[in-house]
């Protein structure tokens, strides 16, 4: 069996990926209590719930890690501060101190010495003026005799139902680390063979019981639509799928958005027929982004929100609406997890394959 330790485990949504693909969690470290116990419903581990630079390796060994014989380690730091979002906004202490997370995901790897390890963030950790923090990064992994590869990769490619890039990084220190083969495409892409049709939000969640402002399925927890005021659902029943704020006639625009340009995906519809957009901490509240379902006039639920997070269907979500949000929006796609973990999977197997080739070779000798 591998193992992975997953660090900013957040409720979950990576380690259950990698359990489909045949990793056993054995730890995890999530500052945050709600999602701590989502975490620990979903894999029936208790994460180590503490600020990840008060983690010491005594705790990880305590929890049954065994330095060295980790199969993989996988982080991904909070992002907000790398997002392409706040360019242009001063680089705050706050913001400072947050990016120095990556720091104490490399003093993971170089407590833990796992055999390989994957790491996820956002584009803009790589461009700009954040990218000396990725060069250090980079820099300090081949000081650690780790091998790495990266690139932006789309989540969509890998058969989430959601534009979602990220920056991902391979590494390994016994096998040629090598990045997961995307399985999907875009419409208008030229597939690679056994590539299929990225998946679209009607595949996704086009099934579920319709609802209505404030409704719920009486089956189903977590899809309950949220209830919204008279404006808004006039506001929405002017958008029409795919549209936004500026489909708004003029007496129903807001205030604060008469001479704004930009944030044009606030009260916008998804389309049927594509991916979803990207989900965050906001994904059921329809003032934060395109989230409102293309045909009913309300934002998307929960349930929807992790569907198009391809969660297992019995995934756990802890505390009030928004704290579950929280937990969807900022959470790693199961099934990009899944290929990662695959991918690692693989290298492993290929490098216990020439270890055993190297001490055959060695005995006939």
């Amino acid at each position: 069996m591998y193992t992975v330790v997953d660090l900013f485990a957040g409720c979950g949504g990576g380690s259950m990926g990698f359990r489909k693909a045949g990793f056993a969690p054995v730890a995890a470290v999530e500052i945050d209590d709600l999602a701590a116990a989502a975490y620990e419903a979903n894999l029936g581990l208790r994460p180590i719930v503490r600020d990840i630079r008060d983690v010491s390796l005594d705790d990880l060994r305590a929890a049954g890690v065994v330095p060295g014989e980790l199969t993989l380690l996988f982080g991904c730091p909070p992002c907000q501060s790398f997002t392409v979002l706040r360019r242009g906004q001063d680089a705050s202490a706050y913001d400072r101190r947050r990016n120095d997370l990556i720091y104490e995901y490399l003093r993971m790897v170089r407590e833990l010495r796992p055999r390989h390890l994957a790491f996820e963030n956002v584009p803009g950790l790589v461009t700009g003026r954040w990218s000396s923090y990725f060069e250090v990064f980079r820099k300090m992994l081949a000081d650690l005799e780790y091998k790495a590869v990266s690139h932006v990769v789309d989540a969509a490619d890998y058969g989430v139902p959601q534009r979602r890039k990220r920056v991902l990084v391979v590494a390994s220190r016994v096998a040629e680390p090598q990045l997961p083969p995307a399985t999907h495409h875009a419409p208008d892409a030229l597939p690679m063979p056994g590539q299929r049709l990225h998946l679209t939000v009607r595949e996704a969640i086009g099934a579920l019981r319709p609802l209505a402002s404030g409704q719920r399925d009486p089956d189903d927890r977590f899809h309950v639509a949220r209830r919204h005021s008279e404006i808004a659902l006039r506001r929405l029943r002017a958008v029409p799928e795919g549209g936004g704020r500026a489909d708004l006639p003029d007496d129903l625009v807001l205030a604060c958005h008469r001479d704004h340009q930009g944030h044009y995906d606030i009260y916008g519809r998804m389309w049927w027929n594509q991916v979803a957009p990207t989900l965050t901490s906001g994904c059921t509240n329809v003032t934060r982004g395109r989230f409102a379902h293309p045909e009913q006039d309300r934002a998307i639920t929960l349930r929807e929100a992790m569907l198009l997070q391809t969660f297992p269907s019995d995934a756990q979500l802890a505390g009030g609406v928004e704290a579950m949000a929280l937990q969807v929006g900022n959470a790693v796609p199961s099934l990009l997890a899944r290929r990662i973990g695959e991918q690692i999977a693989a290298m492993e197997a290929a490098s216990r394959s020439g270890a055993l080739s190297a001490g055959l070779l060695e005995i006939s000798i």
